[in-house]
């Protein structure tokens, strides 16, 4: 590389903890390769990642059941999941700091370890005096989560070429539903609502039995078959990322500070939680909703949190591949969050409307933007931080959606209680519209794109 390209590198990158390692753009040690056995890595993941999320759920899609069985209240039921929020906000810095330490191999096998052994332990909680038993594995099952969220950005960074990060990162962001919907199908159909609680309690069993020998694969498989990170990075960025940590090794705490005070990023992490919480929002609101205004509804509640589940998983897909290959990120951020703010507002109208038809349609799209947005708005992060850790700006971005979510669901549930469902659903199109207006004023700071471009054009010359 001549002395005026060095300089040109210098002025166009504006990351300056990037212009320190310009010598390192050579050829011999930006060597790139993207291995196939990425697929797999993807794939075990999504295993992990389901193994965790159907648990989630699986006590209060059958709330009633539930209820009746241990003779508890439903705020004992609804606390099998408030664990999981509690868990992950107090664990999120220590298990960031592992991920860091330890690599991605031994962060997923201590996790899937961790939701086995919770799996395992409800086995034993299948009686009626054993509530106290089945909410302990759900806490450990809540400890495998905070070894999970933040896995997703730095798998997609560490296996997966320039081209793919984004595809890869919604894959693996969105593996959550897997499990999810699988529970709101099989539980319902295994679980049945018994006069005898000797005939619940078999079902329930089952239910524990089938998660704990699932969990027990899942963990086998990650063990043996799971990999830290391949040979040879699968893009220049990557590349360059590894080479600033070798060089100048950092503590969990200075990379920490600096995604903190990092604008770019905490105008995503505010917009970022918005729109997720309000996702999972829809979700818990459905039968309030619904109740409120149509009859008999009891059959569409379970294909309504089933549509958006699917409908947020296919549009991160689908829209995570358009950023791959169009590399849009402004147009794509500002639309997704727009159109999610349109549909948003069609959603509360059709139920004013009461036109069931409007609520599916208007509902599933709602999801599909929602859902894309958040994969979007996770790169934007990614790219606005760069080259810090993946991990840990990823886990502090999960954050958000939770305490996000928590002031939402309390806010939304009051003033449904008092106001109705139409100032409710007000509550949640201002929270969009402020979400919106954060992504539109956002500046995009794309560093790894930079590094990116500019590093392959400095290869490329060094080997002409």
């Amino acid at each position: 590389m001549t002395a005026g390209e060095k300089i040109e590198l210098s002025q166009r990158i504006e990351d300056t903890s990037i212009e320190k390692y310009e010598k390192f753009l050579k050829p011999d040690t930006l060597e790139v390769k993207v291995f196939k056995r990425r697929w797999l890595q993807l794939v075990l993941f999504v295993l992990f990642s389901s193994s965790n999320s159907v648990q989630w759920l699986q006590y209060t899609i059958i709330t009633n059941i539930v209820c009746l069985y241990y003779n508890v209240s439903r705020f004992a039921v609804a606390s099998t999941t408030v664990v999981l929020m509690v868990s992950y906000m107090l664990l999120l810095f220590p298990t960031s700091y592992l991920i860091n330490r330890i690599g991605l191999r031994w962060t997923v096998v201590i996790g899937a370890t961790v939701a086995c052994l919770g799996a395992w332990i409800k086995v034993f909680s299948a009686a009626p005096d054993r509530f106290a038993v089945t909410l302990m594995g759900q806490c450990v099952v809540a400890v495998s989560q905070s070894f999970l969220c933040p896995v997703p950005g730095k798998l997609a960074a560490c296996w997966f070429g320039k081209d793919q990060v984004a595809l890869a990162t919604a894959i693996g962001y969105h593996a959550i539903c897997c499990g999810i919907i699988s529970c709101f199908i099989v539980v319902p159909i295994l679980v049945k609502n018994h006069e005898s609680l000797d005939d619940i309690g078999s079902d329930l069993s089952l239910i524990y039995w089938i998660v704990a020998i699932f969990c027990t694969v899942v963990f086998l498989a990650v063990f043996f078959l799971f990999q830290d990170e391949p040979s040879l990075p699968p893009s220049e960025s990557r590349a360059l990322q590894k080479i600033k940590r070798e060089s100048s090794p950092e503590g969990f705490l200075p990379p920490l500070m600096r995604v903190l005070r990092n604008r770019n990023y905490l105008l995503i992490w505010l917009a970022w939680g918005l729109n997720t919480s309000l996702l999972n929002t829809a979700s818990t609101f459905c039968n309030p909703f619904l109740v409120n205004r149509f009859k008999n509804v009891d059959a569409e509640l379970g294909k309504l949190e089933l549509l958006f589940c699917l409908m947020g998983l296919i549009g991160s897909v689908i829209v995570a591949s358009i950023l791959d290959k169009t590399k849009q990120f402004r147009i794509i951020f500002t639309a997704t969050s727009a159109m999610a703010l349109l549909f948003g507002i069609l959603y509360g109208l059709s139920y004013y409307l009461e036109n069931k038809v409007m609520v599916f349609v208007s509902g599933g799209i709602l999801a599909f933007f929602l859902g894309s947005y958040c994969v979007v708005a996770m790169e934007m992060c990614v790219e606005a931080t760069y080259p810090e850790s993946e991990a840990v700006v990823t886990g502090i971005l999960s954050m958000s959606s939770q305490l996000n979510g928590i002031w939402i669901v309390l806010v939304t549930s009051k003033v449904l209680e008092v106001y109705g469902d139409i100032a409710a659903h007000s509550i949640l199109c201002s929270a969009l519209g402020l979400a919106t207006l954060l992504t539109i004023f956002h500046k995009p700071e794309l560093r790894r794109q930079k590094v990116q471009k500019y590093a392959t054009r400095c290869k490329i010359n060094a080997v002409q």
